[in-house]
């Protein structure tokens, strides 16, 4: 199956033109996120319920489109407060009581999500999720605290957003400091654009893809690292190479006892590096 992604960054990094660069993509459009991207074909649904409406139409009937876009996620989310206000006869999220309106939106947000798995399992069609982030001050139980970069949105909210994807990527400009002879002070200077697919103190990313720790922006260098990761291209290299290593017989035996099915890929790239190292030379 095609991956669940979701990218988060801030305003104007190219957000959209990853999501716009995936196979024949269709954009569910919560702002006006596609200037200049006039070419992809956008839903602009003013509701929740017609975003409901428009997954569920795609996951019964299918659509010439391969990848699904929401664009962005924290939009949608003002959009689930004003549909559960509306349905439930509140002024504002806050009239249910503290702190239970957002759990209110939680669960519509899961059943989005449900659908969403629905939708990829019957259509074949890949999920991305975008979304704008904000620099939060963080609180670490050992007491200290520093600011990193969140997506934005009520922190159940996007929690569940963090859990649901196969890849939570965050972009952001690469920085690099510099100074020049004789001067004082370091000098920023602005690098690419990069996706980070791991965790740090700065920010939130996650993948269970076997992605490198940072990608150029761009759909095509994601891609490409996630055919590369794929389990069954891995289990068919480890075993090329387990044929031809440079190895005592009964230790290539003890080798081929190892059920690489049962593997994930970290392991079996674990093994490939080792029996790289072992080819006999030309």
């Amino acid at each position: 199956l095609p991956p669940r992604v979701s990218l988060a960054g801030p305003e104007g990094i190219g957000k959209s033109t990853f999501g716009a660069s995936a196979p024949s993509p269709l954009f569910i459009s919560q702002e006006d996120g596609l200037t200049g991207l006039d070419h992809v074909a956008r839903l602009t649904p003013e509701t929740f319920a017609d975003v409901l409406a428009i997954v569920d139409e795609l996951t019964a009937n299918g659509s010439e489109y391969q990848t699904l876009v929401i664009d962005t996620m924290d939009w949608l989310e003002r959009s689930i407060h004003s549909f559960v206000c509306t349905r439930d006869s509140k002024a504002g999220i806050e009239d249910y009581g503290y702190g239970k309106g957002y759990k209110v939106a939680e669960q519509e947000l899961v059943l989005l999500l449900s659908k969403l798995d629905a939708l990829r399992q019957r259509q074949k069609m890949g999920i991305i999720l975008l979304s704008h982030v904000h620099i939060k001050a963080f609180n670490s139980p050992d007491g200290t605290t520093w600011d990193r970069y969140e997506a934005k949105g009520h922190r159940g909210f996007t929690g569940i957003l963090r859990e649901w994807p196969d890849a939570c990527l965050f972009a952001v400009y690469e920085v690099f400091k510099t100074k020049e002879k004789g001067e004082q002070r370091e000098k920023v200077i602005g690098g690419d654009r990069v996706i980070h697919t791991q965790w740090s103190p700065g920010h939130d990313a996650k993948n269970r893809l076997g992605l490198p720790e940072t990608l150029p922006l761009s759909w095509e260098e994601f891609d490409a690292a996630v055919q590369a990761n794929r389990p069954d291209k891995l289990r068919d290299e480890y075993t090329a190479l387990l044929k031809t290593a440079d190895m005592p017989e009964a230790d290539r035996a003890k080798w081929g006892k190892i059920d690489v099915a049962t593997l994930p890929p970290d392991r079996i790239k674990n093994g490939i590096a080792k029996l790289k190292a072992i080819q006999p030379k030309k």
